[in-house]
């Protein structure tokens, strides 16, 4: 998702007279107001620092870097968190400030229509607008304003606490109060709870994740789950392999309980967020604390994922994350268990892949990338001695 970006205006509405770069002329403009603001992302003060100097010494227009360095998308990577802040704000109509204030889109085309009636013509469109620093120049006052109030507006305690990342860092405060009872502890934001196992080692996680483009009206978060261990880590270290990522044994998320296990976005702007936050801490009671639960006993723990596998209902899919685990902790006999049950779940193409993998191993072959996802455990399992299944 992008704020805009020039595909998006190349409808059956657009003019045929115009070439189609000319429905990036307002986004060039807004960029160029930003990134004379000096709200750049630290990506494009390392990747175009050129392209910013030429911007700066008009060199070059706002459409230009929009095409030249933006790939035609306004994006959030585009801007620093002033930028993207004021962004959402002042870019939405819908938005509260917009509703107060004016948006983006209305001010420019007010600005552009206002100078074409003060000189006797009429634009035929706002694609029309010629892609010049002097347009540039007409736009620019009213940009300033816009910033100004928003800077005042977004001062005010009532606006502040609206803020998406506030509202989205008290959601997560709210969440954390289901976990407290059981023994989880926030970091200093309250956006990752943690909890470590009686056994000193296992390390249980809850995260909550923003969504990438929330607004003060519209503020949407995800729940991840975690489970790692410290002598794993250390296991894996030395082994010298990337399998088991910090020593994770299982990762995965609040999903739905469907095929396609997608991970449930909650809202907790406005009237939805005391409902949202009442339902993931009643799934994170229903689904994360049974799970915890079973791998604080490791035996338990060990002889579930080798009966049962890697997947958990709408936690995560089969995994083959949790081979290390069993490697490190279970018996070969629980390891080789799991890996010939991961390897009868997986679409033919997947378990061509694991075969391809074996023969390369068996022949000898060494390469340090993977090809596809957990070609590393796969990698694990040959070097420990684990076999394919006879039907593989």
């Amino acid at each position: 998702m992008a704020y805009d970006r020039i595909d998006w205006h190349s409808d059956e509405n657009y003019p045929d007279d115009l070439p189609e770069e000319n429905g990036g002329i307002h986004i060039g403009m807004f960029l160029a107001w930003l990134l004379n603001q000096d709200m750049a992302s630290a990506f494009h003060r390392t990747d175009s620092p050129d392209e910013l100097k030429r911007l700066a010494r008009r060199e070059m227009t706002g459409l230009q870097f929009l095409i030249d360095a933006c790939d035609g998308k306004l994006w959030e990577e585009d801007l620093n968190d002033q930028g993207n802040a004021f962004t959402v704000d002042y870019y939405d109509k819908k938005s509260a400030f917009a509703q107060q204030h004016g948006s983006f889109l209305q001010d420019y085309c007010d600005v552009f229509n206002r100078h074409a009636a003060e000189h006797g013509f009429e634009y035929p469109s706002v694609y029309h607008v010629q892609n010049t620093w002097e347009k540039f120049d007409l736009l620019k006052p009213i940009l300033d304003q816009r910033y100004s109030q928003w800077q005042a507006w977004s001062a005010d305690p009532a606006n502040r606490q609206r803020d998406p990342k506030a509202q989205f860092l008290q959601a997560c405060q709210e969440v954390g109060k289901f976990l407290v009872p059981h023994g989880f502890k926030p970091n200093k934001a309250g956006t990752v709870w943690k909890k470590t196992a009686a056994d000193k080692d296992t390390v249980f996680e809850v995260s909550f994740e923003p969504e990438r483009y929330n607004s003060r009206s519209d503020v949407r978060m995800t729940v991840d789950l975690s489970i790692a261990s410290k002598a794993l880590k250390r296991w894996l270290a030395e082994k010298g392999t990337g399998a088991g990522y910090a020593g994770c044994v299982l990762f995965g998320g609040l999903r739905r309980p469907d095929r396609d296990a997608s991970a449930i976005v909650w809202q907790v702007a406005g009237l939805s967020a005391r409902s949202s936050i009442e339902e993931m801490g009643q799934l994170l009671t229903e689904r994360s604390l049974p799970l915890f639960s079973l791998f604080a006993d490791r035996l338990r723990a060990l002889e579930h994922l080798a009966s049962h596998g890697g997947g958990f209902p709408a936690i995560c899919e089969p995994t083959a994350t949790p081979l290390s685990f069993l490697l490190c902790f279970g018996t070969q006999e629980q390891a080789q268990r799991f890996f010939t049950g991961y390897v009868a779940s997986r679409p033919s193409p997947w378990r061509r892949n694991i075969i391809a993998t074996f023969n390369k191993l068996q022949a000898g072959e060494v390469w340090e990338y993977s090809a596809y996802s957990h070609e590393t455990d796969i990698k694990l399992a040959f070097q420990s001695g684990l076999s394919l299944p006879q039907n593989a």
